[in-house]
């Protein structure tokens, strides 16, 4: 990611103009899969309940489901999600054995940790993560 934000859920930390950092760059990338698939998911789930309320879609055989043109964005998300699930269970992979080689990267981790604790399921431990990456990002451009 070049001159984004690296975001996780209340925290957003400036990107670099310039990785050079690859495991940053790794981080930047799984944050980038994990937005798009929140999005698609969204999208899928809006989709799916307007084609059960106006369509009665489980009550429709296969060969009528293939003919609503709506039907094809589900399949178009759902594979969408099975590459993007790939990718970024690789790049988690990739992350777990490199140690940090600057502050930068350890907030692109952090980052990555918070996405991953939800905060439903854990609001204390999401909230002490996310509030580091907020610190972390403040202590190392200056600010604090």
């Amino acid at each position: 990611m070049v001159g984004g934000a690296v975001t996780c859920g209340v925290a957003a930390v400036p990107a670099p103009q310039v990785v050079a950092d690859p495991s940053v760059a790794i981080c930047h990338r799984w944050l980038a899969i994990d937005a798009e698939q929140r999005r698609l998911q969204l999208e899928w789930g809006t989709l799916e309940g307007w084609l059960i309320t106006k369509r009665k879609w489980f009550k429709l055989t296969p060969d009528q489901r293939a003919a609503i043109p709506e039907g094809d964005r589900l399949a178009e998300i759902d594979a969408r999600l099975d590459v993007l699930e790939v990718e970024g269970h690789a790049l988690l992979k990739a992350m777990q054995p490199k140690p940090a080689k600057s502050i930068e990267a350890v907030v692109a981790n952090l980052a990555v940790a918070a996405r991953l604790i939800f905060m439903e399921d854990h609001p204390e431990a999401h909230g002490l993560v996310t509030r580091a990456v907020r610190d972390l990002a403040a202590f190392s451009s200056g600010d604090k």
